[in-house]
């Protein structure tokens, strides 16, 4: 049954629909089978791609690759190189090409068919030039892209398109935005030359001006440059007069100086005489008293043997003064306190005898008063 006639309405046999679903199903079972396959190969492609980069390192370093290969699974691939590296210099004088050799088939046909083996030399994998690099992207890119492009289904297509229409319309109303901003840049561009040819005009006007106060400045500074000019002239002459005064006066100068010179010469001989004869006299007068001193110096030592003496005999003086000045002390003081025991007495009775005295003062005027008193009350 056509499209058409299930748009009309036709109905269909159960049995054709089950057969076109069955159909449908085998068909994204096998095409999804297939994209798998696709995507190994790629994978693999890509696997091959990494041990055939890193391949000529480790045909390089063929002790490296045994000390690493000895003892797993691809200890194989260490006889076919040692087999290899024996018959090399053979290889290079025949100049014989690689893959005419067929231990070299042998070796690039293990290490293809056994591709993981990259995985054992990080060293090597995670060092490659920039070409290399940009060789295995472009097999992953294209993994990438495969992988994409395999798994998209119509609906996906579809939406893909729909997008980038409406990003097509969006790029269109973009376009016509941008070409209106031109068109507005484009007048303003025109108004900013206008206005910079205004400015342009103006400046020139302005510069005529500054020219010609310019030539006005300079007039007068040539004028100030002339004046000046003339008063150095002037200034110059007066200079040169002054100064040959200035050498006249020098000259007379010099004259008293030589004069007055020579006078301090003969003064500074008279004076040196004097001088001289003055050292000697000192000299004597040092001489006379050194002699002096020195007789000073023993009669100051006879005396101090004298005062040693009179000391040593002061000192045994002392002692026996000592004795007697304590035997002194304690008269003295004895005799000092029976004075003041003494005095105190005498205070004492002066001060018993004047409270009498008192005493009988205040009684006879006491007794006087009361007989005043008593004959006034007989009278």
């Amino acid at each position: 049954m056509s499209l058409t006639e299930m748009m009309r309405g036709k109905s269909m046999p159960a049995e054709k629909k089950n057969d076109i679903k069955l159909a449908q199903h085998e068909f994204a079972t096998v095409r999804i089978v297939q994209i798998g396959c696709v995507l190994n190969v790629l994978a693999e492609a890509i696997e091959r791609v990494k041990i055939s980069l890193i391949m000529p390192k480790l045909l390089e370093h063929p002790a490296h690759m045994a000390k690493i290969l000895n003892g797993t699974k691809y200890e194989k691939a260490v006889h076919l190189v040692e087999s290899f590296v024996r018959r090399r210099e053979f290889i290079l004088r025949e100049k014989r090409p690689p893959l005419m050799d067929h231990g070299i088939i042998q070796i690039i046909d293990f290490f293809q068919r056994n591709s993981r083996i990259y995985l054992l030399f990080p060293s090597y994998y995670n060092h490659m030039s920039d070409n290399e690099k940009k060789l295995l992207n472009a097999f992953e890119m294209l993994y990438d892209l495969a992988k994409d492009r395999l798994y998209r289904t119509s609906t996906d297509a579809i939406a893909q398109e729909r997008q980038l229409h409406a990003m097509y319309k969006q790029n269109e109303v973009v376009k016509e935005q941008v070409e209106e901003l031109r068109k507005k840049i484009l007048d303003q561009k025109a108004a900013i030359r206008k206005r910079l040819a205004d400015k342009e005009a103006y400046l020139q006007n302005y510069e005529d001006l500054l020219m010609k106060k310019k030539r006005e400045k300079n007039e007068r500074i040539q004028k100030e440059i002339d004046r000046c000019t003339r008063l150095v002239k002037a200034n110059k002459k007066l200079s040169l007069e002054r100064q040959a005064d200035l050498e006249e006066q020098l000259q007379k100068t010099r004259n008293n100086y030589n004069l007055t010179t020579k006078n301090y010469l003969k003064q500074e001989k008279v004076f040196r005489e004097e001088k001289n004869k003055l050292i000697l006299q000192l000299q004597a007068i040092i001489k006379k008293y050194d002699h002096s001193i020195g007789e000073k110096m023993i009669e100051n030592m006879e005396l101090a043997e004298e005062h040693k003496k009179a000391k040593k005999a002061l000192d045994e003086y002392m002692i026996g003064f000592l004795k007697v000045e304590r035997v002194y002390k304690q008269i003295v003081v004895k005799r000092e306190e029976e004075e003041a025991r003494h005095r105190q007495h005498r205070v004492l009775l002066f001060a018993m005898n004047r409270a009498a005295i008192k005493i009988q003062k205040y009684w006879r005027k006491w007794k006087k008063h009361m007989r005043k008193k008593n004959r006034r009350n007989k009278n």
